[in-house]
């Protein structure tokens, strides 16, 4: 996904963004913080975070971080503006420690060996080059210092609600707009090890974590209507959305609630530079 695109999808769907996918990715995230806790540099630091989008991980490290110093960049400006608003919110001085700038992860406006530490989360299977992000991370980071990130694993099971909203689409006649999305995720966890090691990492630790959240009928269908299938939705008439979300519901409430549990595999991250 080029920058300008990623600015302009995500500057129009932040709002959704942060109140709808950003919680169910939040636990996740912030699993990033645990890897980078062994090895900060002190009580105070310079903390670089990739992708900030809503703040999620900048506000977390803030809070666990009274010393440090967040930059947190993304493509997209609003989202940014979000991410300051949560920073605000973890403590009087969080958006005094936290700096945003619109940026993407391959084009880091930072000098050379600037950040004792740098994060991601859901971010660098968007970039159009992992391998070109990579190098332009290890660039700005400070000789020893840590990289550590998460991302999705490439996986495509059924969902059984899934199944219910389609064949709710098809008993309404609802055409259903072919998605169309630039995403590369890691195949698996070895696979982002190697692609770590030629970018120049060394130390480089890669695992499978879960992502997994518990929806219920009701839940899922918010979701679906505010984030996953927003497009769709905003597309029918009121008649036409109100008939879909019954028809919808009343498949998914024959399923069993098992069938809610939405597991994801992901791909997690820990490396350093190089000492100098």
């Amino acid at each position: 996904m080029e920058a300008d695109e990623a600015e302009a999808i995500f500057d129009e769907f932040a709002g959704a963004y942060r109140d709808w996918w950003g919680p169910l990715i939040a636990p996740a995230a912030v699993r990033v913080l645990d890897d980078l806790e062994a090895r900060t540099p002190g009580e105070r630091f310079d903390l670089l975070d990739i992708g900030t989008g809503t703040g999620v991980l900048a506000a977390a490290a803030l809070q666990r971080w009274p010393g440090a110093q967040v930059v947190g960049i993304d493509p997209s400006g609003r989202m940014l503006e979000l991410a300051e608003d949560a920073a605000r919110g973890v403590s009087p001085s969080g958006s005094g420690r936290l700096r945003t700038i619109v940026a993407s992860a391959d084009r880091i406006p930072a000098p050379n060996a600037s950040f004792d530490a740098a994060v991601s989360s859901f971010v660098i299977q968007l970039v159009p080059s992992r391998a070109a992000a990579l190098r332009e991370i290890l660039r700005v980071l400070r000789p020893g210092a840590t990289f550590a990130c998460i991302t999705w694993q490439t996986d495509d099971p059924a969902f059984e609600p899934d199944e219910a909203f389609v064949d709710a689409l098809d008993e309404l006649r609802i055409s259903s707009p072919s998605a169309d999305r630039d995403i590369h995720p890691y195949t698996s966890p070895r696979s982002a090890a190697d692609e770590f090691r030629r970018a120049g990492f060394r130390a480089v630790r890669a695992s499978r974590d879960w992502l997994e959240h518990r929806f219920t009928p009701e839940s899922y269908l918010l979701l679906l209507e505010h984030w996953i299938d927003r497009e769709l939705f905003a597309g029918l008439d009121a008649t036409t959305r109100e008939k879909l979300r019954a028809e919808a519901l009343s498949r998914m409430r024959r399923l069993r609630a098992d069938e809610f549990i939405w597991r994801r595999p992901l791909v997690r991250v820990v490396a350093s530079k190089p000492p100098g």
